[in-house]
């Protein structure tokens, strides 16, 4: 496992957080073993540092600003609060489910859309770094609404549903994090902007990585393996944003992603094959260059329409409220070798192989690519 917590002040300078010398009107609260977090929080005004000493922690909770009905272990709905865990390599910051606690850290004001228009409902400036969130219900981390935030050096572990879940946020970053054992998603942006997924990894989990309804996101320098699919990008129906476009996955290992599927009856990551590396399903625009693909069971890097992988019939298919076919996504300078020898049945009809389309949408291409098997062959170029 790699060493998640940064030094508290190669933290500061990292996310712009003023020195000393020129935060004299913000303040650094401690948390040491036995105190509460979120204590620490509900005391802190915004602009103000939270520091968590190693230890174990555990919170009496109170309900999820997302989900009244659900508990969240620490809440922040202030702007510009940092919570940073003191971890090293021995001696970590741990979050634990204090039982029937739905989500971990969840930063949010309100779970309800009106955000997206209203300011006044986000959260701005949140820093979560150093922590390890596990065994939690629903998600290990969750923000809604939030603006210029950062996860960062955070080890999500076996939290139900998600690990880390940014949602309907703005620019914000996850980097150098660990996400395991999610029976959905081990790091996911969803309905967001602007995001950048990098030097993260997932393992463990139904899918690995998810960009999912967003834009001007980049996913690069993360490992994916051990999942049931490596990363995916899609649209689905029926959301608040209906199109995922712009986005770019590059300069990530995806590498045997093999894992049985876990997930919850009833969710859509159920119709992630097993043996999925990279797939594209419904987007437009994305582009995915540079990547490393082995071992992936069913495909290296597929392209395809959500009705072909929903397995949806023309009448559902037509009543949908996006377009479902993938359009002008560029597959360059990808190394995939040595996947798709062994699909799972539910890609049938199509075969497995390195390189995988189901021939539906238009302006895809594929160039420069290093592979040993394709379909169909030849594939389109980008020209």
């Amino acid at each position: 496992m790699r060493k998640f917590a940064c030094i508290v002040a190669a933290c500061l300078v990292v996310v712009g957080i003023p020195t000393a010398a020129s935060a004299k009107a913000m303040s650094a609260i401690i948390v040491r073993p036995g105190q509460s977090i979120q204590s620490a929080v509900d005391q802190a005004s915004p602009g103000d540092t939270i520091m968590v000493e190693p230890g174990v922690y555990t919170e009496p909770g109170r309900p999820c600003p997302s989900n009244p009905a659900a508990i969240c272990a620490v809440v922040i709905a202030k702007d510009g609060i940092r919570l940073i865990g003191r971890s090293s390599t021995n001696r970590p910051v741990v979050l634990e489910n204090a039982d029937g606690q739905d989500q971990g850290i969840a930063v949010a004001k309100t779970g309800d859309p009106s955000c997206l228009s209203d300011p006044t409902e986000r959260v701005e400036g949140a820093l979560v770094s150093g922590f390890t969130v596990k065994d939690f219900e629903g998600e290990g981390v969750f923000l809604f609404c939030v603006d210029n935030w950062r996860v960062t050096g955070t080890s999500a572990n076996n939290d139900a549903e998600y690990g880390i879940f940014p949602s309907h946020s703005g620019a914000g970053r996850v980097d150098h994090s660990l996400a395991t054992g999610a029976n959905d998603t081990g790091i996911y942006v969803g309905q967001s902007h602007d995001v950048r997924m990098d030097h993260n990894t997932a393992t463990g989990n139904v899918s690995g990585f998810e960009i999912e309804n967003s834009t001007a996101v980049r996913a690069d320098h993360n490992l994916a393996t051990g999942n049931t699919g490596g990363i995916l990008s899609f649209t689905l129906p029926f959301l608040d944003f209906k199109a995922n476009t712009g986005n770019r996955i590059d300069h990530n290992v995806v590498t045997d992603n093999n894992k049985p599927n876990t997930c919850s009856p009833g969710d859509d990551v159920c119709f992630v094959p097993v043996g999925s590396g990279i797939a594209v399903v419904a987007a437009d625009q994305n582009q995915v260059d540079h990547n490393s693909l082995t071992g992936n069971d069913s495909f290296g890097i597929a392209v395809a329409n959500l009705c072909v992988v929903f397995h949806l019939s023309p009448d559902v298919c037509a009543v949908l409220d996006i377009d479902p076919n993938p359009d002008g996504n560029e597959i360059q300078f990808n190394k995939a070798t040595g996947n798709g020898s062994s699909p799972d049945p539910g890609i049938a009809p199509l075969p497995g192989a390195d390189l995988l389309w189901d021939t539906t949408g238009t302006g895809n291409c594929w160039e420069k690519n290093l592979v040993d098997t394709m379909f169909p062959s030849p594939l389109p170029t980008c020209g």
